[in-house]
């Protein structure tokens, strides 16, 4: 994955650490520093995860057409179920917010 088509992380739910490729993006590991480049900042700074954290990025949501394309007319679908969110989980990409609204 090169510097092109890094996903783009929220900087807002990390720390300046994590912010600043000094920690892990996942668990906020400092020591060894994180070494697996998984995204960049929308200022193009490198986001990097530690190699127990580095197999599971967040992942883009795929983004939704337009409103009332939905062909069902069988209403709105059940709310999603809450899970935990870990340090992970809250980094948002840039894209997923994107595409919606």
């Amino acid at each position: 994955m090169g510097p092109a088509d890094d996903p783009t992380f929220d900087p807002a739910p990390l720390n300046t650490a994590q912010r600043s490729g000094d920690a892990c993006i996942g668990c906020g590991k400092r020591w060894p520093r994180p070494r697996v480049r998984v995204g960049r900042l929308p200022d193009s700074t490198g986001v990097f995860a530690c190699d127990d954290c580095a197999p599971a990025p967040p992942v883009p949501r795929p983004r939704r057409g337009p409103r009332g394309s939905r062909g069902t007319g069988a209403g709105s679908p059940a709310p999603p179920t809450p899970v935990p969110v870990t340090a992970l989980h809250a980094a948002v990409t840039m894209e997923s917010l994107q595409g919606e609204g």
